[in-house]
């Protein structure tokens, strides 16, 4: 039985890699040295000869969301950088279990670990929003780690936070005994987003419930009554996409409190 990823899967490599929906959705910034929308990402920091030659070699495209631009254990061609949007990185099971392990946002490179290693992507990448996504194909992109010593330092940093990112993932669920203290923990990972780890936060929440729900391994039942519990206890206040925390400490306890138990004021 093929699960919803193997399905994707045939569907892309027919059409030749990514999905292929290209619509005018977003307004494109094509010059990299003077793109209004730089931040701290992968090549927004380099040198200018060295973003001269991302220039003249990445490709440049929008995709609505649902798109697809890879897939889990399908060769790895390339890399992405996402400018514009976002996406989420997921496992997807046999049986059709999904797991979102991350969401990428405006400034990350996609890939990377897969090109490097000369394999296969390691996870699914499918658009939640409307996106702008530079490609480089996969010996341009070694081919530029190896000319430009600063390209191959942006390279080690990334794939460093990458390893942090994935253990203080690991830490946080694991440490918790309870899927409350895994909703709890994703909260607080939200919060520190925002940049804000104490005192009310107010944030958008982008996420279905069923997305919740596969980035904590749990139901969309559960997490429709967790949040239903968390407002009971005055942990959040949400209306609509409108989320407020109102002490993140009270939510950090929730972490690590014992199973079945309610929060306290």
């Amino acid at each position: 039985m093929q699960c919803a990823c193997c399905s994707r899967k045939r569907g892309i490599e027919a059409s030749g890699g990514v999905l292929k929906m290209n619509l005018p959705i977003l307004k494109i910034e094509h010059k990299c040295p003077e793109c209004g929308l730089q931040k701290d990402g992968f090549f927004c920091c380099v040198s200018d000869d060295s973003l001269d030659l991302f220039q003249v070699t990445k490709i440049t495209n929008t995709y609505p969301a649902g798109s697809m631009l890879f897939i889990e254990g399908q060769p790895a061609n390339g890399v992405y950088i996402l400018c514009q949007g976002s996406l989420k990185l997921y496992t997807c099971s046999q049986d059709g279990k999904v797991v979102i392990l991350h969401i990428a946002k405006p400034g990350e490179i996609l890939g990377l670990s897969a090109i490097v290693a000369g394999g296969e992507y390691e996870v699914s990448a499918e658009v939640l929003e409307p996106c702008q996504i530079n490609f480089v194909r996969r010996k341009e992109f070694l081919d530029l780690i190896e000319k430009r010593s600063d390209v191959a330092m942006r390279a080690v940093e990334h794939l460093s936070q990458q390893y942090y990112d994935a253990y203080d993932q690991i830490r946080s669920f694991g440490l918790t005994n309870s899927v409350a203290g895994k909703l709890a923990a994703l909260m607080l990972s939200w919060c520190r987003d925002t940049g804000n780890g104490y005192g009310a936060v107010r944030l958008k929440l982008p996420f279905t419930h069923e997305e919740i729900a596969e980035m904590i391994g749990t139901s969309r039942e559960t997490v429709t009554r967790l949040l239903k519990d968390f407002r009971q206890d005055e942990l959040i206040t949400l209306k609509g996409s409108d989320l407020l925390i109102h002490d993140p400490e009270r939510l950090r306890s929730v972490v690590t409190r014992p199973r079945g138990s309610r929060a306290r004021s």
